[in-house]
């Protein structure tokens, strides 16, 4: 029996349906019983002042009369009377004096003194009637005190109805419910239980539930229908992956081809290349046979993959690899190596005829056109060739001369080829670059970057607003510890990794100021630098504006940093950037200022609002007549095309106060503050405020930390 079925009472959805039902009915019930009691209450409570107020009235006529002729038993008969009524306890008549003609009073019954309902209705109450002529005169007063307890008898043997009516009610409702819900819900549920645990899925022909105890529509039969329908798919499914098992037992050359090429173009791919590779080394090593290897990058296929899609990207590598294929020998190994990058293996073949090959192979790639959707785009291919020799004796430092080779091609001026030549200038420093490009790629993948602030002050000694700074980055190497970006920078701008680490800084810093509230009240400014490669890149402006919705952070509190050459560089593209963040609140500096191209004719059609002068010329501007010409006539431009100026790397304290002296807003340098981690920031800010309000020199420790660090 299934363990549905073995359930117990308690633990059944029948049981548990009704359960909740009656607790609602219930606490609905008791609530509407305490309306009725409470409207009830008012009523008794109405109803003693009215009873008293007819008791006095009836006898108002009788009690005069005696008070008139003073009249003590006729008071006496009145108040006789009066006590005839069950609530009435007491009765007294005095004339205008206050002499009492008559006074009565009757205990309370036996048991009613303790009664309950005092504790609802309270103590006796008094009512008071004056006793006058026709004329106005006054005679007297009749008084009567009412036990409204006696008044309002029926009270609690009402109230006891309702609440005992109420309980009735549910437990009668609980046994209906459990029924009801049994009969409709648990023994349908466990009939459809009970078929699922006799199902052969394996058999396709006898997994269905029968729908016909079920009404047409309802849930029941939907879920039914449901389950029905799921285990169609899961039989299907079975059926289907024991036909792929049965196809894959019989083609074992087809899983050797599969593993060793490329799904897209049907090309080897990487894997199956490298054995090809080792073979041709064995052959160099044991016969000194001459085979050549070419390592292709195409150009402009990023373009097309971002404008065009994805699709398109797939369509113009198959239709590439048809144009390579078409370029080269019938024996020799083409192979798609990954993402847009190409290897061929030229066996028996020499250095000059590959490289007559590959120069070919330039040509053909250069002259194709891809066309999509009535649009058509050129491409074209760097190859890097590198001879394999019997000195050769790794596949893996084969392909990596290569690889420096075709960057060799791409630093050309792309579209050629390059020869590896063992020993050369070039190609070491493109070794050392590469070593970089593995090292930035890897750090990235380990996480390994961290965030440094340096802290940007007003010139002039007056307490700034709050935290201004700059971010900078940091590599963590396991065995080197902290590398400065200037080790790093140059070969990720080199090799298009300089976005990667724009949008690891952009969304560390945001996580850091989100899951740092402190931090960030106190930020007045906080800048980050953009390079012109994530300026171009597709969809970089609208990823910023999600992560600051994301966040939570105010756009106002976010400066970025762009150089003046990546904005002249790409001036439309900038402008567009800049208004889009801009019109969200952020704020943008013009980094390095005064060495790029035709700054001052360009400057008034940037929106930025901070100009950063060029450290080059603030360095030497207390000894160099022509570098504090340079400072001042920069610092006034700003300042005349509405920009607050900013001059780094001041170094000491002298050079500040040619600063002062120009009128420079803010400076930033070693001799205001080293770089420091972003978490201690504060820290570091509440000293240097401390120093300047103490009108210190920067301190030693700072200008010793001059030449370990370098800046960003």
């Amino acid at each position: 029996m299934n363990d549905t079925v073995k359930r117990s009472w308690f633990s059944r959805l029948s049981f548990i349906q009704a359960r909740n039902c009656v607790i609602v009915a219930f606490i609905v019930g008791m609530l509407l019983s305490v309306i009725q009691i409470a409207v009830d209450y008012s009523r008794e409570t109405d109803a003693v002042e009215k009873f008293a107020n007819e008791v006095l009235e009836a006898s108002k006529f009788a009690a005069a009369d005696a008070t008139f002729h003073l009249d003590s038993p006729a008071a006496q008969e009145v108040v006789r009377g009066v006590l005839q009524y069950y609530p009435v306890v007491h009765a007294s008549i005095s004339n205008e004096e206050g002499l009492e003609l008559a006074s009565l009073g009757k205990g309370v019954p036996e048991g009613v003194a303790d009664d309950a309902r005092y504790q609802l209705f309270g103590e006796n109450k008094t009512f008071v009637s004056q006793l006058q002529l026709e004329t106005g005169e006054l005679l007297g007063t009749l008084e009567l005190v009412v036990d409204p307890v006696l008044a309002a008898q029926g009270f609690m043997d009402r109230s006891v109805l309702v609440i005992a009516s109420g309980f009735v009610r549910n437990f009668l409702l609980s046994f209906i419910l459990i029924f009801v819900f049994h009969h409709t819900i648990t023994k349908r549920l466990v009939a459809i239980s009970n078929r699922l645990a006799a199902v052969d899925i394996k058999n396709p022909h006898e997994h269905r539930i029968p729908e016909g105890s079920f009404k047409k529509t309802g849930e029941l039969r939907d879920l039914v229908h449901t389950i029905n329908r799921m285990l169609g798919i899961i039989a299907s499914d079975i059926e289907e992956r024991e036909l792929r098992e049965q196809a894959l037992l019989m083609n074992e050359t087809e899983l050797a081809y599969q593993a060793n090429h490329d799904i897209l173009t049907g090309l080897v791919n990487r894997r199956g290349f490298e054995r090809h590779l080792r073979s041709a080394l064995e052959s160099s090593q044991m016969d000194h046979a001459e085979h050549v290897l070419c390592y292709l990058d195409l150009d402009q296929f990023k373009v097309i993959n971002d404008t065009c899609g994805h699709i398109a990207g797939d369509e113009l590598l198959r239709q590439v690899s048809a144009v390579l294929a078409g370029g080269i020998r019938r024996h020799d190994v083409l192979a798609r190596l990954g993402g847009d990058e190409f290897g061929i293996l030229m066996e028996h073949c020499d250095l000059e005829h590959a490289s007559e090959i590959a120069n070919s192979l330039c040509s053909l790639v250069e002259s194709y056109r891809f066309e999509w959707e009535e649009q058509r785009f050129s491409v074209g291919v760097s190859i890097g060739v590198v001879a394999i020799n019997c000195r050769e004796n790794d596949t893996i430092d084969l392909l990596k001369k290569a690889d420096v080779a075709c960057y060799a091609a791409k630093a050309a001026g792309r579209h050629c080829t390059r020869l590896y030549e063992e020993g050369a200038a070039e190609f070491s420093r493109l070794h050392g670059e590469m070593r970089w490009v593995s090292k930035i790629n890897q750090a990235l993948e380990e996480d390994r970057f961290t965030l440094f602030a340096q802290p940007i002050v007003p010139v002039k000694h007056e307490a700034g607003v709050g935290l201004h700074y700059e971010v900078l980055l940091r590599m963590v190497d396991p065995v080197e510890g902290l590398i400065p970006p200037g080790a790093f920078l140059p070969a990720a701008e080199e090799y298009d990794l300089i976005a990667k680490l724009d949008s690891w800084v952009i969304e560390n810093v945001l996580v850091y100021l989100h899951e740092n509230p402190d931090h960030l009240d106190q930020v007045w400014l906080c800048s980050i630098n953009l390079s012109g490669q994530s300026l171009t890149q597709t969809g970089f402006l609208e990823s910023i504006i999600e992560r600051l919705d994301r966040y939570h952070i105010p756009p106002k509190k976010i400066c970025f940093e762009i150089t003046e050459t990546a904005a002249i560089s790409n001036l439309a593209v900038a402008t567009k950037f800049i208004d889009g963040l801009r019109d969200k609140g952020c704020k943008f500096a013009l980094d390095d200022f005064g060495t790029g191209l035709s700054s001052f004719a360009y400057l008034k059609n940037l929106k930025v609002d901070y100009l950063k002068i060029d450290g080059v010329f603030v360095r030497d501007m207390v000894n160099d007549p022509i570098d504090y010409a340079m400072v001042k006539s920069i610092n006034e431009i700003g300042h005349v095309t509405g920009m607050q100026t900013i001059a780094e790397f001041v170094e000491d304290e002298d050079i500040r106060a040619k600063l002062t002296e120009i009128g420079v807003d803010y400076a930033q340098g070693y001799g205001i503050s080293v770089p420091v981690d972003i978490a201690e920031l504060a820290e570091s800010h509440q000293k240097l405020v401390d120093s300047r309000n103490q009108a210190k020199a920067p301190s030693s420790a700072s200008i010793h930390l001059l030449d370990s660090y370098k800046k960003s």
